[in-house]
């Protein structure tokens, strides 16, 4: 689902969401008297989620938010493989909500034009889940849909985003794609 909207990862806060990843990883380091690395070689992921735990509440906001959305997601994305080999739409599409609900109020990314997308679609029977595209900071959203409701979800959801931000008409798109033999256009 194409909100319509344009503009480059440079003029977002994409970046600064990188930094601060860092600086939470820097921040559970210190806490423990771990050597720090430079910037660039620092990772949530070289961090133990436990000693994370010990120490959120002692670290700026911001920054625990930011690990929170990483160890959540990280958790997300294993049970998201689990859900896919099991054929669980249900719940993977659950997980891709709960994604995008910890993007947007731990990672503090997405337009208020996807925001509303993905109001739309929490809405929208048919849809099992779904989330921004890529880093949250352009203009698409994913959805897992059922694909005997694809007329009833394009109209609902453009009936919806389009109710909301009507200048977006002629380039708003809500396309499907099926995946059983690479992407194309259904």
């Amino acid at each position: 689902i194409f909100s319509g909207l344009t503009r480059s990862l440079m003029q977002s806060d994409y970046n600064l969401r990188v930094a601060e990843c860092k600086v939470a990883a820097w921040n559970v380091q210190a806490y423990y008297d771990e050597p720090l690395k430079e910037q660039k070689q620092t990772f949530l992921r070289d961090v133990d989620k436990a000693k994370f735990e010990k120490v959120k509440d002692k670290m700026p906001a911001r920054f625990a938010r930011r690990a929170e959305h990483f160890y959540s997601e990280y958790k997300r994305v294993r049970e998201a493989v689990s859900a896919w080999e099991m054929g669980d739409l249900e719940w993977f599409g659950k997980l891709s909500f709960e994604s995008c609900e910890s993007s947007i109020h731990n990672y503090e990314c997405g337009s208020p034009e996807l925001i509303e997308i993905y109001k739309a679609m929490r809405k929208t029977d048919g849809i099992y889940g779904g989330r921004f595209s890529g880093a949250g900071f352009k203009g698409a959203c994913i959805a897992i849909c059922n694909p005997s409701k694809l007329d009833e979800i394009r109209e609902s959801i453009t009936q919806k985003y389009l109710a909301r931000f009507p200048q977006y008409k002629n380039s708003f798109m809500c396309t499907f794609v099926d995946t059983d033999n690479g992407a194309r256009f259904v």
